[in-house]
């Protein structure tokens, strides 16, 4: 046995949790392996694929051009700006939305074998997901700016905004994903429940039509749903549309609390997953 063996400091595992700043300097530790994990999903994504990443792009122009002919030329509904561009900036939020919150959320779950092999804070599980539907994300904005630039319109200086909004919209994608997966290793059967509430939940949010068409009297309705708020905001920063007010902020203000409560949960119960997984 050589000298490095001997002496090598052993990684002991205690089944009392790791108090908090213990647990984020193990985070940061094995925080490489977010992009491992990242990269290795997207590859698999994409394998035997014509287009590639390209479907990223595909994707949400194909939902464009369907709920343009609903919305625009059936319904005729009005937008201050290009319907197309207003509608676009919804579908991409929401879709990053989605992704985030449905793929993350089963993250422990689809994992199960790995976390029995290795150690490393679960939740950079999670975590690698968010940049996986980061790619498709990406290029989603690439091509707004696009498109904008296509219109002829400048871009103004609100777009300094948008880092802001997107960092909102990745935590309310989390704020589902975190508490989903601890509660969804005891109780499976929210991950039957949730998606279909959240594929609902798409047409009680302004995506695809402007939040005036909502009557006043269940404006609260849109009040209470964080992601109204993210998308108003990714309007306000791509097309110079009215900045959220201030009722959007209460939910967003509280989901951002939702999420750090759920990461904190997560945390202290992760060394359990392995028991139920």
């Amino acid at each position: 046995m050589s000298d490095y063996e001997q002496h090598k400091p052993l990684k002991v595992i205690s089944p009392d949790p790791l108090g908090l700043g213990e647990y984020l300097k193990e985070l940061k530790k094995y925080s490489s392996l977010i992009l491992v994990f990242a990269v290795q999903e997207i590859k698999a994504n994409y394998a035997q694929t014509y287009f590639g990443v390209l479907w990223g792009i595909i994707r949400p122009l194909v939902t464009l051009f369907i709920f343009t002919l609903i919305f625009k030329y059936f319904l005729h509904v009005s937008t201050d700006s290009p319907y197309y561009l207003f509608a676009f900036c919804g579908i991409i939020a929401w879709n990053f939305f989605f992704q985030i919150s449905m793929n993350a959320s089963t993250a422990v779950l689809v994992n199960q074998n790995l976390i029995r092999k290795m150690y490393f804070p679960k939740i950079i599980l999670p975590l690698a997901k968010v940049i996986v539907s980061g790619v498709d994300f990406a290029l989603s904005l690439l091509l707004v700016f696009l498109l904008i630039l296509f219109e002829g319109n400048l871009l103004g200086p609100q777009l300094v905004m948008l880092p802001l909004f997107i960092v909102l919209n990745v935590f309310c994608g989390l704020a589902i994903a975190f508490w989903m997966n601890t509660l969804n290793i005891k109780n499976r059967d929210l991950n039957q429940i949730v998606p279909s509430i959240i594929g609902f939940a798409i047409w009680i949010t302004p995506v695809f039509y402007p939040a005036n068409l909502v009557p006043s009297n269940l404006q609260v309705l849109l009040y209470a749903n964080p992601m109204a708020g993210v998308i108003k905001g990714y309007r306000y920063a791509f097309l110079g549309e009215a900045f959220p007010e201030w009722p959007y902020w209460i939910a967003i203000i509280l989901m951002v609390f939702v999420a750090i409560a759920g990461a904190t949960y997560f945390a202290k119960t992760e060394d359990k997953m392995v028991d139920y997984v």
